[in-house]
This record gives structure tokens, C-alpha cells and sequence, in this order.
């Protein structure tokens, strides 16, 4: 297991001939743990892209950290419950048969996040995004216009997205989660 003391790391995933990126990580948090809890096969490829200073933490001491001090194993169980948590909002979303369907609910969960919630702060649209959604660049560039076009969001200069009017937001996600459910 590493401990980031500064630097970036990315986590990616190879899915047949692509590179799929997972997490980008910095300063005080750390990648290689499934290692340490008996995880044979590593699920990730861990790469640096950032100049970064890491600490390797051995199986013994790990487990020496975790049985010694309950706030370091509390945040270890805070960060795995989190990457748990976006995994299946993400393997949900990839259910959706819908290029828009995948991208409202994306946009939604990246203004929740960052803004505690608040989908009415603007955002900024995440670099990975098409990555994330398994769609192609310029599909996500055309789906993003329609929403622009549509009233649904706004984008502005710095790549910040803005959700116009949450209600109508809303029903419009839920018409075609009904429309993805019943169409085929």
C-alpha cells in the first residue's frame, strides 16, 4: 500500500483496448489497500502524474496501524465506503441504455458532490467525463450542446456547468429513465 505525501497518482482500469481512468488522488490519501486486505489481483493500475513523495506501508505494518489507531483505520473505512459508493452509482448509470439519460445523472452527482448537494453552483465539468460515461468525446460534446440548447444547463467559459431549472431537470431524467425502461 502507498500513502500519498504529495504529488498526484492516477488509478486506471485497461477494459478491453482502453484506459479507463478511476481516481486521480493527492497529498494524504492512498492507493494499493486491497493488497493489504487480501485482495490477490490488483483491480486498478496506479500510475504517477504528478511528481509525488509516497510512503509503502508493508502487510505487517498495516495491520499494526489499523489495530493501533481507530482514526486511521476510521478513515481508511470512510474512503473505501466512498470508492465503494461511486463504483455502483457509476456500474447504475452505465445500466442506462441513454447517451442523455447517463450524462443528466453524471452532471446531477458531480454538482451534488462537490457543492454538498447544491446542484445550483457551478460546476465544473470533469476532464474524464466521456471516460466515465464510456462514451465517445464527441458524443458527449453533442449531448452537452442539446442540454445547453434545451435550457436544461449552461455552460460557461471556464467549462462550469450550471443546472438552469432543477425541477424540469428532474422530469426530463425521469422521462427517459421511463422512456430507457419501456422502449426496448
Amino acid at each position: 500500500m502507498y500513502v500519498i505525501k504529495s504529488g498526484r497518482v492516477r488509478l486506471s482500469k485497461r477494459i478491453h483496448d482502453s484506459e479507463m481512468e478511476v481516481e486521480d488522488l493527492g497529498a494524504g490519501e492512498f492507493c494499493g489497500e486491497l493488497a493489504m486486505l487480501g485482495s490477490s489481483k490488483r483491480p486498478v493500475t496506479a500510475v504517477v502524474i504528478e511528481d509525488a513523495n509516497v510512503i509503502q506501508v508493508q502487510t505487517d505494518q498495516f495491520e499494526d496501524m489499523i489495530r493501533g489507531n481507530s482514526d486511521i483505520a476510521l478513515r481508511m473505512l470512510k474512503k473505501l465506503t466512498q470508492r465503494l459508493t461511486q463504483a455502483q452509482y457509476r456500474v447504475s448509470n452505465l445500466i442506462l441504455r441513454s447517451n442523455t439519460a447517463r450524462l443528466l445523472h453524471q452532471l446531477k452527482a458531480e454538482a451534488e458532490q462537490r457543492n454538498g448537494g447544491d446542484v445550483n453552483t457551478a460546476t465544473p465539468i470533469p476532464d474524464n467525463l466521456a471516460d466515465a460515461l464510456a462514451m465517445e468525446v464527441g458524443e458527449v460534446k453533442k449531448v452537452l450542446g442539446e442540454l445547453v440548447k434545451g435550457e436544461l444547463i449552461h455552460i460557461d467559459r471556464r467549462g462550469y456547468f450550471e443546472i438552469v431549472d432543477p425541477d424540469a431537470y428532474d422530469r426530463y431524467l425521469r422521462y427517459l429513465e421511463l422512456q430507457d425502461r419501456f422502449s426496448f
